[in-house]
């Protein structure tokens, strides 16, 4: 139908594909990020719980390690102290310079001593070295002394004393014959103090001793001094180890063997499940960094997918118009038969009435009559020969294995191109082999892939152009070549050329391309393209010159 145009509506196409996209966007957002949920959840929640647990078994052996460090400390020096009095007697201990001897090589071993006395049994220093006046005091009613001559070794509480500083002191009792002696020495703060908090470390938090009564036995790290009441009520004596979380805060408690004191740790639990949180931390990133991943590979894969779908649609439409177009043609073209039957019966008429005008023409006007008659009447059969001709030649016909002959074919084509062919004033050059033999094969076939090629070639060349058509022999087959001298084609073009769908910008058409190829690798041949050596592009098309192929349907789209 003439003016008649198809147009492929694309804005019907976003959202019908848009809405596809966006369940799809979600299912697959939801799918992953789930069992991403639920099993990096359940992974952060046991990770968390073991480093937690890990963290306060670590802390509670590390404070129980402790409490035999500050054990074993006294203990030691408690030998020192045995030793000395054990392996040496009171008239030696006494002598000018003995005990200054003994401090000494304590406090090369460690400085831990700050002084060191002897006292008679009855309170009295017999002997005595360290910084303060000490040696004129009479300690017979002091609690320590009471206490080691009941006991033979006491280590006391933090006290004042007659030095009027907090210390406290490490006392042994030798009983030598009827020789009663005390040796005494008191320990260093800041030494004992440092051993005490080590425990604390870099952690925020502290560490201390606290006596039965709730008093501090070593300097807390701020907040108090020695001697001064802590917040903290020491239970009844216990074995083992006892946390408590308070606040912010966990304290671990436990007594010492060798004294009556209680040990305690207090550390910032925000402090020390850091690491807890650096997990924590870490896996809400790793989480959120794969979701934005995830979302984006799904968003950008779908988004892909989509688009693919609607250009896909666009091709659909395109090909469904063009089928449709074509629908159009071969119907017009059975409904045209019966215009050209007419036709031809009207020629036929004018052919008998030529005849007939002829025979009834006067002498004296015989010879212009005859002429016009004559012209009538061939002209009249020209037509009539040109109708049938192009009757069989748009019919379809059955598929018929033969004998043919290739130069046949394309010459019958060329005689019914020539009108378009001189319309755009495209020459045609032929360069036939002089004797290539006919193939065996489907001659209707090859006649539909000829024909789409020359047009094909045709709407490549454009107005102006030229054609290019020739035949060879190679040693099983024959190959006939249709080459212009329009724009080559891209490598784009090379890949796609054969797609139904695809149309290149010099005008090749995939549709009749994509049959051509179908139709002669259904005959056994092959087709194949590439572009000219200076100009345009070059399909060949091979033919066996024995049959190999199969047998096509006679309903072939032209």
């Amino acid at each position: 139908m003439p003016g008649r145009s198809f147009t492929i509506s694309t804005t019907r196409d976003f959202p019908y594909y848009r809405k596809v996209w966006k369940k799809v966007v979600t299912i697959l957002t939801v799918s992953m990020f789930l069992p991403l949920a639920v099993i990096g959840g359940g992974m952060y929640l046991y990770l968390a719980r073991t480093i937690k647990i890990k963290t306060m078994q670590g802390l509670q052996a590390e404070t129980l390690s402790h409490k035999k460090d500050i054990d074993s400390f006294l203990t030691e020096r408690i030998m020192d102290l045995k030793l000395i009095s054990q392996n040496n007697s009171l008239s030696k201990m006494i002598s000018p310079g003995i005990i200054e001897q003994f401090l000494s090589s304590l406090q090369y071993e460690l400085p831990c001593f700050q002084d060191l006395g002897v006292i008679g049994p009855n309170g009295d220093h017999l002997a005595y070295t360290g910084p303060y006046d000490l040696k004129t005091k009479n300690y017979r009613d002091t609690f320590w002394f009471k206490a080691v001559m009941a006991k033979k070794v006491y280590v006391s509480d933090v006290f004042t004393g007659f030095r009027n500083e907090p210390h406290f002191i490490i006392a042994v009792k030798r009983n030598e014959g009827k020789n009663i002696w005390i040796l005494r020495a008191t320990v260093m703060s800041d030494l004992f103090d440092n051993i005490v908090t080590h425990v604390a470390g870099n952690r925020k938090g502290d560490a201390y001793l606290i006596n039965s009564k709730g008093a501090f036995q070593t300097n807390p790290r701020k907040g108090s001094k020695l001697m001064m009441q802590s917040q903290i009520s020491p239970p009844g004596r216990f074995k083992g180890l006892q946390v408590e979380k308070k606040d912010a805060t966990i304290i671990l408690t436990t007594w010492l063997e060798t004294v009556p004191w209680l040990s305690v740790v207090s550390i910032d639990k925000k402090n020390l499940f850091e690491d807890s949180r650096k997990v924590r931390n870490m896996s809400l990133f790793v989480v959120f960094l794969g979701g934005f991943l995830i979302v984006l590979a799904i968003l950008l894969t779908t988004d892909s997918l989509v688009s693919m779908l609607e250009e896909n649609r666009k091709d659909n439409r395109r090909l469904d118009s063009r089928l449709i177009r074509t629908a159009f043609i071969a119907s017009s073209m059975e409904l045209s038969k019966g215009v050209f039957s007419d036709l031809n019966d009207i020629l036929s008429n004018i052919h008998v009435t030529a005849a007939l005008l002829k025979d009834q023409a006067q002498p004296a006007n015989f010879s212009e009559t005859d002429l016009m008659a004559e012209q009538i009447s061939s002209e009249s059969i020209r037509g009539k020969k040109l109708i049938d001709s192009f009757i069989r030649f748009s019919g379809p016909e059955d598929p018929v294995i033969m004998d043919v002959n290739i130069h046949i074919i394309l010459n019958h084509i060329l005689s019914f191109l020539k009108t378009p062919l001189i319309e755009k004033n495209i020459a045609v050059i032929t360069d036939f082999h002089d004797k290539l033999p006919s193939v065996i094969s489907d001659g209707a076939a090859l006649h539909q892939v000829f024909q789409n090629l020359l047009l094909n070639s045709v709407a490549a060349a454009g107005a102006n152009g030229s054609i290019y058509v020739s035949t060879s022999i190679e040693e099983n087959a024959v190959t006939i070549s249709f080459s212009d001298n329009g724009p080559g084609l891209q490598k784009a073009d090379m890949e796609q050329i054969f797609d139904p769908q695809y149309l290149t910008d010099r005008g090749d058409s995939g549709f009749g391309l994509s049959i051509s190829r179908t139709i002669i690798e259904k005959i056994g041949g092959k087709i194949s393209v590439r572009n000219g050596e200076q100009h345009g592009a070059v399909f060949e098309v091979r033919v066996p010159k024995e049959f190999i192929g199969e047998f096509l349907d006679s309903n072939r789209v032209i």
